[in-house]
């Protein structure tokens, strides 16, 4: 696991920021293949609602290692840094909810428009779901970690440090892609289009390279 070996090369807080990513990611997938196999409609449910909020939630950790390599530990502080996750992480699970229950309330069971419908033993989401997630997402954390994964690129001196950045870069654009596109395939119908699950299932396997591309670029060499 990759979050293992950042925190057993080095305990300091930005280690321990940085794995948060990656322990967010690795909790969302375990949960992914555990309702895989299962058939109850409100467990698949559930489990697929925890899957899809750690996968949100992760990049937040980036977000925040960033600011603490612009602005310094001290300038960024851990109260400030606690308090930024705590308000994404409650606006990201409170939007959540509330869409989920009106959709169990008012949404059509085979075309959901507010929540998330279980179709076949495949979540389905409804468009004002997907659109409250992709808002959220993209202006909290996934813009900003990309505007800042630039700025600090461009701030290095060494090519050495820059070269080794861009390792986290692609692989931070990578994970992006590939979170939009399964948010496209859980808007679509999951269950018809097989050509349409066959690449997110390509996809999904490739998001263990860019995870090591990260990891190459700040988890595993980077001084900072």
């Amino acid at each position: 696991m990759i979050a293992y070996k950042i925190l057993k090369r080095n305990r300091q807080r930005l280690n321990i920021v940085a794995s948060g990513f990656f322990i967010c990611y690795s909790i969302g997938f375990v949960l992914n293949m555990v309702y895989a196999g299962i058939s109850n409609r409100l467990a698949i449910l559930i489990l697929n609602f925890l899957t899809n909020y750690f996968f949100f939630l992760g990049p937040i950790f980036l977000l925040i290692v960033n600011m603490i390599i612009l602005e310094s530990t001290l300038v960024y502080s851990v109260k400030r840094q606690l308090k930024f996750i705590l308000l994404y992480g409650t606006v990201l699970l409170a939007g959540m909810i509330i869409l989920v229950l009106l959709g169990e309330i008012l949404d059509n069971s085979l075309e959901p428009f507010l929540g998330i419908q279980i179709i076949n033993g495949a979540p389905k989401w409804g468009l004002i779901f997907f659109m409250y997630v992709i808002t959220v997402i993209s202006c909290f954390t996934n813009i900003p970690v990309i505007y800042t994964n630039f700025k600090i690129y461009f701030q290095f001196e060494s090519s050495a440090l820059k070269k080794k950045w861009k390792y986290h870069l692609v692989g931070f654009l990578g994970v992006a892609y590939i979170f939009y596109s399964l948010c496209v395939y859980n808007l679509l119908d999951p269950v018809k289009d097989y050509n349409f699950r066959i690449l997110i299932s390509i996809l999904s396997v490739s998001v263990i390279l860019w995870g090591y591309l990260m990891y190459n670029g700040i988890g595993a060499k980077l001084k900072l």
